[in-house]
Order: C-alpha cells, then structure tokens, then sequence
C-alpha cells in the first residue's frame, strides 16, 4: 500500500482502511481487535432494528440466530472460523456476533436501499469493465463501515467495504471478480444459509463460474439480489429469493439493478409491490442515464449518475426523509466503484453529492 495512504483517506473523511491477513481464524481476530467499537455499534443499531422491524428482544434474536449456525457451517466453515476469531479480537460473543451475521432476523421495512450499475468494455469508452455501488441504509450505522483490505491465506486478496469489519456489502478481489448488489423483500424466507454468507464467499472466487455457484447455494435462507462481474466482461444479476432465482445477463454490455425483481419469473416473491416505488424510480432513472452514455462510459461519468438527485430525497443519491420514522430512513451512506480492469477501486463515505472518492489498487 502506498506509504501515508492512511493519511490521505484521514483528510478526504473516507472510509477507514483495516488491514488483515493469514488463516481464518487469525485474520478474524486481527481485524476484531481493530473494529471492537465498531462491533458494539453495530450490535446496539441492528439490535433496535430487529425490535422495531419484528418485536424481538436482542436475546430472542440470538436464540433464534442459532438455527441458522449448522447452515452456516456446512455451507462455508472457513467465515465461521473468522467470526469467531473475530468475537475474540472484539471481545463479543460468538452468539451475538453471529446473530449479526442473520439479517433474515431482520424486518427489511425501512432498509431497501442500493443501486448498482455494471458495464463492461462494449460500452466503457476504453474497454474497462466497471461496477458502480451507492449503499443506502441508516445513517446510524455510517461510522461502523470500513475498507477491509483482507489477505486470506491461499486465497484471492481482496478490499470490501464492510459493516464493522465483519459484514461485507460489496466488493473485489485480485482475480478480478467483483460482488455489489441489492437487498430485496422475498416472501420465502426460511431457516437456511444466512444470505451475508454468500456474499462473502464469492469473494473467493477465483473465476466468473465459481461466483455464481458461490452467490446462490441450494440451501439459503434468502438472498440479496447478487450482481457477480469479472475483468473480462461477464456480469451476472442474480434475482434470488430462499426458494428460486432468475439469472439475467448484460446482453448489451451493461446491467442496472435497484431495489425489486425485474424478471417477471421473480415477480410473485415480491413480499410488498406497494413499497417499491423509490426502487422502480431509481431503476429507471438510473437505467435511462446509463444509456444516454453508451459507447462514452467512464469511471467519472458513472460517479455522475450515483450522485443524481432527480426525486430527491428518494433518488439515486438518496438523502433521509424527514417525515419518516427514524428507523425506517435509508440513506446513502457510502459509493464505490470497482475498476475491475486494472484492480482499481474509487470509494467515498457519505453521499457522491459532497464528498470525495479515494482510488485504491490491488495491483502491487
């Protein structure tokens, strides 16, 4: 990492960078012991998430994580290792640091956020594969999220940006296999793989297929809306809910994904089609922006679109709603874009209309 980075990000109020590598267990543990603030923060926010989203306390939540935990387990072992190297590093326990790991916990009342944007070099004015990412959620949890840095031992190095080091929402790794994507309201949700499990691994991949595989095991208890690129060109959203999923392609060499099911095969696991208007406003907005660059696509005219405030408060740079309870605000709270083509990452904290993205690489 280039000497005095830390210092630049420190003056451009970014996401703070942590750092960790080696075995699972080992690097959990490292980067439990830098995020151990963040951790409690983000157990005392989800906590009052959980209550005010479906009545339970934050011990009946955790009793009921636990049914998700042999799930976990079987599907991706090596992450259960690092959560619970990471409970130690943070002094929390293993019980609550999974339970915030099970957003199936979760009512997403409130949190539906996110809009993503993938092109690849049909359309990109140089031929660089892109994948664009503004994160909307609460506000309360803005100053748990980092820029992990992590080097797994024996496996792709990787940066994502993660709530309290533990939760990644979006991310790439040196193979050049990029994981943003959409949390959605699916009326199947069961006991089965948390659906952060997923995401996670995908990190791993070391190639488009493997991601795919890895963003849609036949035993999850959800999923978000996965969109899975690599640096030759593949993008992949993948529309899942715990029992199906649709796989739809950028035919024409871009992809836009918000906050609902485009394919109409998803459309009856829409628990709510009478909340998704902000969604299907961003979906087009953003689908119609992106269009009107075909052919001139470029890593500052994407950061364009993620700060447009067309329906503002509900637009693709969304801002809180005054009128709307405190817990049920969604908001940008950070943007990114992964340059998958040079390993290049352009990551801001805030929202794009008044703050600065940092570039980072992977490439040594």
């Amino acid at each position: 990492m280039p000497s005095g980075l830390s210092d630049i990000m420190s003056r451009k109020s970014t996401l703070p960078l942590v750092e960790a590598s080696g075995r699972p267990f080992e690097m959990g543990k490292k980067i439990g012991k830098i995020c151990s603030a963040r951790g409690v923060a983000y157990r005392k926010a989800i906590s009052a998430a959980v209550q005010y989203g479906t009545g339970y306390t934050w011990q009946k939540a955790v009793e009921r994580s636990k049914l998700f935990l042999p799930y976990a387990e079987e599907f991706y072992p090596s992450f259960v290792e690092e959560i619970k190297g990471y409970s130690e590093g943070a002094k929390l326990p293993f019980e609550d640091t999974f339970a915030m790991c099970c957003h199936e916990l979760l009512s997403s009342q409130g949190f539906k956020g996110c809009t993503d944007i993938a092109v690849n070099g049909d359309v990109t004015s140089d031929g660089r594969v892109l994948a664009a990412h503004n994160e909307d959620w609460s506000n309360d949890c803005l100053d748990t999220v980092v820029l992990l840095h992590a080097k797994p031992n024996g496996k792709p190095e990787f940066f994502a940006t993660s709530y309290a080091g533990l939760l990644p929402s979006c991310g790439m790794n040196s193979a050049g296999i990029s994981l943003t994507g959409n949390a959605l309201d699916p009326n199947d949700v069961r006991i089965g793989i948390p659906k952060i499990f997923p995401v996670r691994k995908v990190l791993e991949a070391k190639r488009i297929g493997e991601a795919m595989v890895f963003a849609m095991p036949a035993e999850r208890a959800s999923s978000y809306n996965n969109i899975v690129s690599d640096k030759n060109g593949e993008i992949y959203s993948l529309e899942g809910s715990a029992t199906d999923c649709a796989w739809l392609y950028a035919f024409d060499g871009y992809l836009v994904h918000t906050n609902h099911y485009i394919s109409t095969k998803m459309e009856r696991f829409e628990s709510d089609p009478s909340s998704i208007t902000c969604s299907v406003f961003r979906y087009n907005r953003a689908l119609r922006l992106i269009e009107d660059q075909l052919g001139e696509v470029t890593v500052d005219s994407l950061k364009s679109i993620l700060s447009d405030h067309v329906n503002k408060p509900g637009s693709i740079c969304r801002h809180a709603d005054p009128g709307r309870h405190p817990l049920d605000v969604s908001e940008t709270i950070f943007s990114i874009v992964y340059d998958l083509t040079n390993l290049e990452v352009h990551v801001l904290k805030g929202k794009p209309c008044n703050s600065s993205y940092v570039k980072l690489s992977l490439k040594k």
